[in-house]
């Protein structure tokens, strides 16, 4: 670690020897080196600070969120990844994690004309290489600009397949990316591991080189082009004992009513503890009567009331016929456009000297987080240096941090654990035997392969423990969402149609409903509207509605 900003200058200065190099340490100087832009969106301002508790190594850190940040500062001398390896290395520690925001480095296409100050979201980069989160993505970006050596149309090619950004939150990670235009090769490195690999041709999209031969913008399908590969049998019929009004569910004839269940007993009473209002009138205000609270006997009992059977799936159930899905004889299969030569195909077989020169570095992001540090910016043409680096700055306070994260992930899996246990007592319950369950399948879903690397991630962090310390809110939860949607699935047809053929019923009544008693109802219906407004107009009867009120 850096004990001060003299000896960090010499290790830069002896770092640069023999070889080309850019090392950034955030030292006292830094701001001679770094220039913020002065477009009008980049109004988020870094901070130079201790990034590890108990020492004085310091790094660039983000402030504040939901903020834009754009500063660069140009290489004393530009890098050509055309002309041997390009290394690119920098740490990036997260405070509170990366829940929507990029912190990824943007390496400047080197041009005479570039001024720091005049950054912007469009200036002209080399690589982009870093750690990118938001939403479903997750990622750490590799992207390369390539100029097209016959259109010189420049394109990203972004790496497939990107590793994803290491979950602990505190711990200083460093993030490397290197080129070989010898071999056209790159490979990506997370702390020192190898993480992604492999040739330049088969690892990126678009490809470096396009194809020879490209569709046919101007060929169509035929309007007789038959798509469907399979098709309804015509031939089918519906068998004579298939019964499509045959209910999904049937009562179970086999269940019996539960020991100890009241049937005499009413699911609620009369609160015995109520009384009638002071101002309440049986004239005005109706018979009172005492509000219904659950019945104290069916607490203890396994339900209350009338017991009714239980439902179970009817084994007889088929559902709605329909014909089996046979071949097609007219299928013709999948139209696709024929095939022409690309006017734009180049096989370039040193696509790295057609990236541009890296003439300087830039952090141009927008973010919702904060509190994360930027430290130890390596841009080289030597493998071994950035590796020597790595072990001189980063190894040692990743070993302090990483602990301290270990040991805190162990106290909290050792309080939870203390936690179940003193509720151990409960687990003989059927309740309790539930909750353990259920907490031991969420323990599984997120130690699977496909949860785990985001489990301590907000939100899956925060979904996490709501789950494991208010498990029976969650079962209910779950189990209310289930029971609606079986309702939704399981109620038969016919009680929606016979609920329609009632009302249908109705309205024929009242249309066939003699004119003359019509004409007498709305007379009456007239004369009962008229006592209504004398009987509101009075002081008695508003006073009254307002105390009610």
């Amino acid at each position: 670690m850096r004990s001060s900003s003299i000896v960090a200058l010499i290790a830069i200065l002896a770092f640069g020897a023999g070889c080309q190099a850019f090392h950034e340490t955030f030292s006292e100087s830094w701001e001679e080196r770094w220039i913020y832009s002065t477009g009008e969106k980049y109004t988020g301002r870094f901070a130079v600070e201790t990034a590890l508790e108990g020492s004085d190594n310091t790094a660039l850190k983000v402030t504040e969120k939901a903020q834009h940040y754009g500063m660069s500062a140009l290489l004393p001398t530009p890098l050509d990844p055309g002309a041997g390896k390009t290394v690119l290395q920098y740490e990036l520690k997260l405070g509170d994690g990366l829940e929507c925001g990029g912190a990824y480095m943007k390496f400047i296409t080197a041009d005479d004309s570039f001024r720091p100050a005049g950054l912007a979201e469009d200036t002209p980069y080399t690589i982009m290489f870093g750690p990118d989160v938001c939403g479903a993505t997750n990622k750490v970006h590799l992207i390369i600009r390539h100029k097209s050596p016959k259109t010189n149309k420049i394109e990203e090619k972004h790496l497939t397949a990107p590793p994803m950004v290491p979950s602990e939150s505190n711990v200083t990670h460093v993030y490397t990316a290197i080129l070989d235009s010898a071999t056209n090769t790159f490979s990506m490195l997370i702390d020192g591991e190898e993480k992604k690999s492999g040739s330049l041709f088969d690892h990126f999209d678009p490809s470096f080189n396009p194809p020879k031969e490209i569709d046919d913008p101007e060929d169509t399908k035929p309007e007789d082009w038959v798509d469907e590969a399979k098709i309804p049998d015509p031939d089918a019929v519906k068998p004579d004992d298939w019964d499509e009004d045959a209910p999904a569910m049937i009562p179970d004839e086999e269940a019996t009513m539960p020991e100890g269940w009241l049937e005499s007993e009413p699911k609620e009473i009369e609160d015995p503890e109520a009384t009638k209002p002071e101002d309440w009138d049986d004239e005005e205000d109706g018979d009172w009567e005492p509000p219904m609270v659950p019945n104290p006997k069916c607490a203890d009992a396994p339900g209350c009331g009338p017991w009714e059977r239980p439902n179970k799936p009817n084994p007889e159930f088929k559902g709605k016929w329909v014909p089996p899905m046979i071949d097609n004889p007219d299928y013709k299969g999948v139209w696709a456009p024929r095939k022409i030569e690309n006017p734009d195909f180049y096989n370039d077989t040193t696509p790295l000297k057609h990236i541009g020169k890296i003439g300087g570095v830039a952090i141009e992001i927008w973010t919702m987080d904060k509190d994360y540090y930027f430290d130890n910016i390596v841009i080289t043409d030597s493998v071994e240096k950035a590796e020597k680096i790595r072990e001189e700055y980063w190894k040692p306070k990743y070993d302090v941090e990483k602990a301290a994260f270990d040991a805190k992930a162990k106290e909290d899996e050792e309080k939870r654990t203390k936690e179940i246990k003193e509720t151990e007592g409960a687990k003989d319950t059927f309740l309790g035997k539930v909750e353990s369950s259920f907490i031991s399948v969420v323990d599984k879903i997120f130690e699977s392969s496909l949860i785990s690397p985001y489990a301590q991630q907000a939100p899956l962090s925060n979904i996490y423990d709501f789950l494991i310390e208010k498990p029976m809110v969650a079962i209910a939860g779950l189990s209310g969402l289930v029971a609606l949607l079986l309702t939704t699935m399981l109620m038969p047809a016919g009680k929606a149609e016979t609920a329609e053929k009632e009302q249908v019923g109705q309205s024929k009544k009242k249309d066939a409903t003699p004119a003359k008693d019509k004409k007498e109802e709305i007379e009456e219906e007239e004369e009962e509207e008229e006592e209504e407004e004398k009987e509101d107009a009075s002081p008695t009867r508003r006073s009254r509605r307002a105390r009610r009120d």
